[in-house]
Order: structure tokens, then sequence, then C-alpha cells
């Protein structure tokens, strides 16, 4: 399955399980960041696929964006695909179709289901206000914030490993044993940075 269809599928699945009818384009991102952050940290593999930068309203997901912004991606994808899912506006998106849920396996549709759950309800600003307290982010703050130009930093996917303190609800309580486990299945099938 490729990148583009699990990123796609993954959005449209989001926004058919939203009680609003438009999904602000920030709180996809996040919400697809913390089931990716999840995914990873259980199963050793990122369940849409995409690529992570440091932004300054935290993690985002790169060709997600790419796609909802229709801007230029970093792999070239089908606009008339991502359509027949999603109808883009500028900074929302709504769902043109139902997803094709067989894309993803039993967990992923799990793991989308538990971050709708526990973070469905939060708005953009707070998932944003969130990300910025997880390693992924607080790792590129110093720089964000001080570098006027520069506002986007590669995210090393190993941070996505590392525990914090903000996650009071024990979404990404792991035990050190399985993050191991699953940060060497990571490392040993994907070339980080």
């Amino acid at each position: 399955m490729n990148k583009e269809v699990r990123i796609i599928q993954a959005l449209a699945y989001l926004a058919s399980r939203l009680p609003e009818p438009v999904v602000d384009n920030i709180k996809a991102y996040k919400l697809l960041w913390l089931a990716d952050r999840y995914q990873l940290r259980r199963c050793g593999r990122f369940l849409s696929g995409d690529t992570y930068f440091a932004m300054p309203k935290g993690p985002v997901p790169s060709d997600a964006k790419n796609m909802l912004e229709d801007t230029s991606a970093s792999f070239p994808y089908d606009k008339s695909y991502r359509d027949q899912y999603l109808s883009i506006q500028t900074g929302s998106f709504s769902l043109a179709s139902n997803p094709n849920i067989r894309v993803f396996s039993i967990s992923d549709r799990e793991v989308l289901d538990l971050v709708l759950a526990n973070y469905g309800n939060m708005t953009a600003d707070q998932l944003s206000e969130l990300s910025h307290k997880f390693p992924e982010w607080k790792a590129y703050e110093a720089n964000i914030k001080a570098n006027g130009l520069k506002k986007s930093y590669p995210i090393d996917p190993n941070l996505f490993f590392e525990s914090c303190d903000a996650d009071h609800k024990g979404f990404f309580a792991d035990s050190e044993e399985a993050l191991k486990l699953s940060q060497q299945l990571f490392n040993e099938t994907h070339c980080t940075l």
C-alpha cells in the first residue's frame, strides 16, 4: 500500500468520524501525528507512512500538509484520488466520500478510533499546544523560536519513542522493554536520521 493512499484514507477516516462536517487542517495534522506516534511506539511503524517536520504549531505530517494545502509534495500524488475522498478548502477539508477502510489493518483502525476517542473533541489550538510538550517538537523548539526564516525542521523519528510528562491521559504509557523492541524494529526496517 503506498503512502499516498494511506495518508488520504487516514484523513478521510478521521473526517468521517469527527462530529464537525469541516475539519481544520491543523486539527487533522495533530490527530494524524497522535495516531502515527501511537502506532510507531506499539508496532515499530507509522500508520500513515508520512514524514514529520517540527513547525511553529507542532509536529506536522509533511505530505499530508502538502496534499491538503495543494503545495508541491516530496512525492507525486494523484490529486483526482485525493479529491475522490476529500473536498479541499482553504485551511480545512471535508469528506467527499466514505473512506476505504480496507486500506487499514484492524489495529490501524483501532488506533485511529482511540485517537478520536481521546483527542477528537479538542480544538486545533488545544492539540497544537499539547504537541509542544512532546519530545519530537521540544527538540526543535529553540531553533523554531530563534530562527525567523527557517520554520521547519525534519524530525528524527527516534524522538517519537521518548516518553513525556504531558501525556496526562496515559495514552503513551508503554513499557520501556516494548518501546525498545518497537524502536529496534523501526530502525531495522527504515533508514533513520
